[in-house]
């Protein structure tokens, strides 16, 4: 039996609280409100929501979460191992099929408005048959730079654009990026009330920042014209990720306009399954590889990494880069040749040239007050009043310096010049003192972590919770358990997804001493969230060893240098206290990189130091957060200021970045050497179990009332139904669960199946036929990724039989291709289709839609002839 949501919403049931039925979540008086579908992923990077497998009390021990396996569950499993084992084994047959050669090529042809110009990119990629083609000419004209790219049926719109003056007052290049996956894309309309799509998801701000990371360093110096990236998804095929594409799109957009990036900028995406690295890897292949990585760069270095791995080492992650690499190249290659073919006259005009005499005259003033600044060992707070960019230091060299640069006779841009000038000077002295004495601005030796300190258990009223200190960096870690009701709904042009885990980075301000805006979250902390959720994904057990919801919350109480591994620390050690048997701790840092300029690659000349300062992020070259345990890495994010960074550098990173993870690790280790035993009492417990699919409407009742009785009379928190027939109890009262289960397992007993009695014949069907091409109007009672299914025929009065049910197959639903099933159908906002009766086929009805919309077609047709 199905069950529709708009069945269940007519009768008032969304509005109580208290169930989860096929998915949709309603939790009762223990709980709160909350409607959300579940779709389960087998991702092992992102989310893993595999069914338990067997019937389970936890009781307040980890141990008891893990499901006990029947020997006909070991059976299905061996079947399901075997099948998996197949499915492995064609994704990677994919990888033998022949593929063009690496290369690119160029068309042009006049049009009425004008000449359109397509480059065509070949990968030469083993299993990447669809080339990259970059069109410009006949959409977005206006604009300084449009790209319309496409691969395969997926299509990305890109444009870039600029003001006409550029702002003199400001000390930045002012680029803004927007991404927006527009869910049309994928036949889907938008869940909001007025089904128009609005403010950017998680997941398309995590793109726009992979977007703009390695675009910004390499825009020229003075750029001050406000600039705006724009990026839409306009078809999406499903077939792969669309990250890198869009990258790709918007890097192509600012090359070929008069926006002053000097280089060509490639983004691809690597994954891995069984050893074997797949460039820009298909959907499929990503949901079981072992590594989820995204690389930017230009054809000479690297210039942004961001991603995640199943504890992976380095070397694996280095030759993954490299792979990466070499194919940014190939689409570079292409970019440059494009750029000379359509590209506009870069606008240097409005750039100042540098001042001359103004650095040596800085670096004449300010050198001693700026190594006497390098000696200080007082607070935070103290050492900014001197060297902040509105401390004390920048405000005496900016007095000075006007005397003798007026701003009239260089204008109100002084200033910021003036300032430039002694960043540069305090970059220079940073570098030199790792150069001469291996010492860094705050003593340290290059390769020294900061002090930690690690208080565990520290909030009596939550499940789990550590404060985590790293010298002046520290945050307060809790972690919240729940059953699927918790989870994190997301909507995406895939499809609805719910997390079971999930973890919220917050960074107010006064974690640095200021004041400011607080509430909406800003990109910045979902982009820090995210890398730190990455990072203790993997460690985390599967939902048949731990059924429960995990929910991490990271707030910054202090900040000077890499919160985001501050928060992979306490979230791990916050899980480990609320006893979720975490048998891989992991632990993050940042490494820095001082050079003597900034403006160029480099190897022999590079420092690279450990556990970086805020002054070392801001005045460095690199930021590179690595995450993992003891074996291997789960997570990574570089990000470059210089030209790009070379493997060879990048290598020496990874192994100084693993030693120091091993430090810190120890520390954790120190205050938590393993998770608790014992579930904290406030921890509701669960009972998991499955009963026959065809049993499902016997526990749901009329109109959800058999459910709810079974809710109010155990006293249950919630009750969660799945369509595969897997139902997950949760409670405090480990004997009301048990009593509840044997009540369900009961209830379907001879009702169709289940582990509670004899299976027996659901009842079948034995009213009047349909007749063959009859048009029925019948309600949706359930929609599947392959089809709806609509029931055209009522059933006995007396109950005696059910209606008759039939399947649109996805194929059979409109005229046009449908790519998601689901979201075409929740668009459409109806309870019932108009299908046509096609026959029968092994026993199953078969339907039509398609063949009504035909026929109304066809009546047009004649109506206008």
């Amino acid at each position: 039996m199905k069950v529709s949501l708009h069945a269940l919403a007519a009768v008032g049931l969304l509005l109580r609280g208290g169930v989860t039925i096929n998915g949709f979540s309603i939790p009762g008086p223990a709980g709160q409100r909350s409607s959300s579908r579940q779709i389960h992923s087998s991702s092992r990077l992102f989310e893993s929501t595999a069914d338990s497998a067997a019937a389970a009390v936890v009781e307040a021990s980890p141990a008891a979460g893990a499901a006990e396996t029947s020997p006909a569950v070991e059976t299905k499993e061996e079947a399901a191992g075997a099948e998996e084992a197949a499915d492995l084994a064609g994704l990677l047959a994919s990888l033998d099929e022949p593929v063009p050669p690496a290369g690119h090529s160029i068309e042009s042809k006049e049009t009425d408005t004008g000449p359109v110009h397509t480059l065509t990119v070949h990968l030469g990629q083993p299993g990447h048959p669809d080339p990259l083609t970059f069109e410009t000419g006949r959409i977005g004209r206006q604009a300084a730079g449009a790209i319309f790219l496409s691969r395969g049926d997926s299509i990305v719109y890109a444009t870039c654009a600029r003001d006409a003056e550029p702002k003199s007052m400001i000390d930045f290049a002012p680029l803004s990026v927007e991404y927006q996956e527009r869910f049309s894309s994928a036949g889907m309309t938008s869940g909001g009330f007025n089904k128009r799509d609005g403010r950017p998801q998680e997941h398309e701000i995590l793109v726009s920042r992979i977007i703009d990371r390695p675009l910004r360093p390499l825009i020229c110096d003075g750029w001050k014209h406000e600039t705006q990236l724009l990026n839409w998804v306009l078809s999406y095929d499903g077939e792969r990720g669309l990250e890198a594409l869009g990258a790709c799109a918007a890097s192509a957009a600012m090359y070929i306009s008069d926006v002053p990036l000097m280089k060509a900028v490639a983004t691809v995406q690597v994954g891995m399954i069984n050893d074997t690295l797949i460039v820009n890897p298909t959907n499929a292949q990503m949901a079981v590889s072992e590594l989820n990585l995204i690389v930017a760069g230009s054809k000479d270095a690297v210039l942004m990494i961001e991603g995640a791995a199943n504890f992976l080492p380095e070397a694996t992650m280095i030759e993954a880069v490299s792979l990466g690499h070499s194919v940014i190249g190939t689409i570079c290659d292409g970019l440059d040749a494009f750029r000379e073919t359509v590209g506009k006259t870069k606008k240097l005009d409005t750039i100042p040239p540098p001042i001359e005499g103004l650095q040596d005259a800085v670096n004449a003033l300010m050198t001693e007050r700026v190594d006497a600044s390098m000696e200080l060992r007082g607070s935070k707070k103290e050492r900014e009043a001197e060297s902040s960019p509105g401390g004390a230091m920048y405000l005496y060299c900016i007095e000075e310096m006007k005397k003798q640069y007026t701003e009239e006779e260089y204008g109100p841009g002084i200033t910021n010049a003036i300032k430039a000038a002694l960043k540069k000077l305090v970059s220079n002295r940073m570098y030199n003192k790792a150069k001469v004495e291996s010492k860094r601005m705050d003593g340290r030796a290059l390769d020294e972590i900061r002090k930690i300190d690690i208080e565990a258990g520290m909030l009596p009223g939550v499940h789990g919770s550590a404060l985590f200190t790293r010298g002046e960096s520290q945050t307060i870690a809790t972690a919240t358990l729940g059953d699927k009701g918790m989870r994190q709904r997301m909507e995406k042009v895939e499809g609805r997804e719910m997390k079971r885990y999930y973890l919220q980075y917050s960074f107010p301000p006064s974690c640095i001493g200021e004041t400011g805006r607080v509430g909406g979250v800003k990109r910045r902390e979902v982009g820090h969230g995210n890398l730190a959720e990455r990072a203790i994904l993997p460690a985390l057990p599967s939902e048949e060893e731990f059924p429960y919801s995990l929910r991490v919350e990271s707030l910054i109480s202090e900040s000077h240098g890499s919160t985001s591994m501050a928060s992979v620390c306490g979230g791990c050690l916050c899980l480990m206290d609320a006893g979720v048997p975490i048998a891989r701790p992991v632990a993050g840092i940042a490494m820095g990189m001082l050079l003597e300029n900034n403006e160029y690659t480099c190897d022999e000349d590079a420092y690279v130091v450990s556990d970086i300062l805020g002054n070392e992020d801001a005045l460095g070259t690199m930021d590179f957060k690595v995450a993992g345990d003891k074996e291997g890495i789960t997570a990574f994010q570089l990000d470059i200021k210089c030209e790009g960074l070379s493997v060879k550098t990048m290598e020496r990173a990874l192994e100084q970045a693993r030693v120091g993870r091993l430090h810190i690790l120890g520390e954790m280790e120190k205050a938590l050497s393993e998770s608790r035993s014992d579930l904290p009492a406030t921890v509701p417990k669960m009972a998991t179990f499955r009963i026959d699919e065809s049993t499902i409407g016997k526990v749901i009742g009329p109109g959800g009332k058999t459910i709810r009785a079974v809710i109010e009379d155990f006293g249950l928190s919630n009750m969660d139904v799945g369509e595969d027939g897997l139902i997950q109890l949760s409670g405090f009262d480990t004997e009301k669960l048990t009593e509840a289960e044997a009540f369900v397992k009961k209830l379907v007993e001879g009702a169709g199946g289940g582990r509670g009695g004899p299976r027996k014949d659901r009842p079948k069907y034995t009213g009047p036929p349909p007749e063959m091409g009859k048009t029925y109007t019948g309600k949706i009672t359930g929609i599947q990724k392959f089809g709806v299914f609509v029931e055209i025929l009522p059933g006995a009065e007396d109950g005696s039989y059910p209606g008759l049910e039939g399947l649109v197959h996805v194929s059979e639903l409109h005229v046009e291709r449908v790519r998601n099933c689901e979201g075409f159908v929740r668009g459409m906002g109806v309870e019932e289709l108009t299908v046509k009766y096609i026959g029968e086929e092994n026993g199953k009805v078969k339907l039509s839609r398609k063949a009504v919309l035909e026929e109304k077609q066809a009546d047009r047709s004649a109506k206008q002839d």
